[in-house]
């Protein structure tokens, strides 16, 4: 079988749809993780935030990502990367989806909370993303596959920057949804 893949000159439909998966994943995981920086310039004043508060919400999904890169990277060793890789997916989208849960009172902290569960799989889809498309690959174009993917995952920063300016409203709307949230949404 791997005779086989290292023989191959040109990549299959399959082994496109691995890469194109990845490049979507990385970039609504960068997409996620850097909506919020954008989301709280709405919310701070409306919530009337300390430093110490926006900063929990910020910081939540970095500390989060530390045990989530490493229990989503043992998991894909023990029942295999593309499960993990749709578990993570799910992980961060339905905690950001949670999110549109935030209560009134104490919205910071219910907030902090499912940014730190974002984290754990933001940090677990790309711990097997990269390791997920290589496996499907000849050896020949790992590296350039591994860059293509890796390069990408700006875009989605680049679209959570561009979701604030051209509809500040629903960006603001998605990390809340109280009346007493900010008076933009």
């Amino acid at each position: 079988m791997l005779e086989l893949l290292e023989r191959q000159k040109t990549l299959t439909l399959n082994q496109w749809k691995i890469i194109s998966a990845a490049i979507i994943g990385d970039m609504l995981d960068f997409f996620d993780f850097f909506l919020i920086g954008y989301v709280l310039a709405f919310i701070v004043g409306a919530w009337k935030l300390t430093f110490l508060q926006s900063g929990t919400i910020l910081l939540a999904a970095g500390v989060g990502a530390i045990p989530g890169a490493f229990f989503w990277g043992w998991m894909a060793d023990r029942i295999g990367r593309r499960k993990v890789f749709i578990a993570t997916a799910l992980n961060f989208s339905l905690a950001t989806g949670l999110m549109a849960l935030t209560p009134d009172q104490y919205g910071w902290i219910f907030l902090s909370v499912c940014r730190l569960v974002v984290g754990v799989g933001v940090a677990g889809l790309i711990a097997v993303d990269l390791p997920l498309v290589q496996e499907f690959v000849p050896s020949s174009k790992r590296g350039w596959v591994g860059g293509i993917v890796t390069s990408t995952i700006s875009i989605g920063g680049a679209l959570g920057q561009r979701a604030e300016p051209t509809s500040g409203r629903l960006s603001a709307g998605a990390a809340c949804s109280s009346s007493a949230c900010c008076r933009r949404c």
